[in-house]
């Protein structure tokens, strides 16, 4: 099953794809503004990779496997809605592939993963066992958690990345159900539009989206909104900005697209970017039912109708030149 990630830098307009493949009778997605975040979320996939392959420790790298089982517990009731009751199975299953050995034991870190009442439990033991007659001390290797357990993890880099795809795979499977019509699953927000490249490696047969905005419309979507997410200040929501874009990566599966031209030259980009996916033009039974244009237009140039943020405006002008949409090529 091919597979469409459509990512932003945060509300840079990537729900236009998102919207665009909603009107697709091929393409299954979950539900709206539910984002599938596993392969670049701390604690996800990536850096399941970084602590079993790229830095494997003796006790890091089961610490990692413990992290992303919490993450699937965390991020269950989000993920449900995309890829159905079966999340927690088909994770569970995943992270027992990662696994060679699985014994009782634990070290410090496990204790910060315990709930509250544990560890300070644990805390407050450790502490009376410092101050207490020595009649009633326990040593300091006492087992305080005896059913505790911990994992052991011996992956070559090609393992992780069959597992991993595989992992993925029955994910979308899930996702689509025993619906024999979709060709195609979109994953919103799944990979880090500031590395794409290596994101690519955990999943099969994927093409990724990457779509930006003029950063004077997301400056002022950031103040309009009261957005806690970048800077308030111009000058740092400038910095944030740029440092967040480093050279775009080419390769044959990543488009970079812009959020204006999806708007002001919708045709033509709409025709780019099926041609990129490959899917084909008779699968697009409900044009504009989700993005439409016209309205998605009243997201650009809101500068215009909002002179107040002129002098903030003007220092985004001066500091991000090279980002600003040129309306002129229209």
């Amino acid at each position: 099953m091919k597979k469409i990630a459509c990512v932003g830098y945060h509300a840079t307009g990537a729900g236009v794809i998102d919207d665009l493949f909603r009107e697709f009778d091929n393409v299954a997605q979950g539900k709206y503004e539910v984002e599938s975040r596993l392969l670049q979320d701390p604690d996800g996939i990536s850096d399941l990779e970084y602590n079993l392959i790229e830095n494997p420790h003796r006790l890091n790298s089961g610490f990692a496997i413990k992290r992303y089982k919490q993450y699937v517990e965390r991020t269950e009731r989000s993920y449900k809605k995309i890829f159905g009751k079966e999340w927690k199975r088909i994770s569970y299953s995943y992270i027992q592939s990662l696994v060679k050995i699985e014994y009782k034991g634990y070290w410090h870190g496990d204790i910060w993963l315990l709930n509250p009442v544990l560890r300070y439990y644990y805390y407050a033991q450790r502490a009376w066992s410092k101050i207490a007659p020595p009649i009633f001390r326990k040593p300091s290797y006492y087992n305080y958690f005896p059913w505790l357990t911990s994992f052991h993890v011996d992956l070559t880099r090609e393992d992780f990345l069959l597992k991993t795809k595989k992992y993925i795979d029955d994910l979308c499977k899930a996702l689509v159900g025993s619906d024999s019509s979709i060709d195609y699953v979109v994953l919103d927000q799944l990979l880090s539009p500031t590395n794409p490249e290596r994101y690519i490696n955990y999943v099969n047969d994927i093409k990724v989206i990457i779509v930006d905005r003029d950063p004077r419309d997301l400056y002022l979507h950031h103040r309009l909104h009261k957005d806690h997410t970048l800077p308030s200040t111009p000058h740092e929501f400038c910095i944030t900005y740029r440092d967040v874009r480093p050279p775009k990566q080419k390769s044959d599966n990543i488009l970079y697209v812009n959020f204006e031209d999806m708007i002001y030259k919708y045709n033509s980009m709409r025709s780019r970017v099926l041609d990129f996916v490959g899917i084909e033009e008779e699968h697009h039974v409900y044009p504009k039912k989700y993005f439409n244009p016209d309205i998605s237009i009243h997201g650009t140039r809101q500068w215009l109708r909002h002179p107040e943020f002129a002098d903030d405006i003007r220092i985004i002008e001066k500091e991000l030149p090279e980002f600003l949409y040129r309306y002129e090529s229209i």
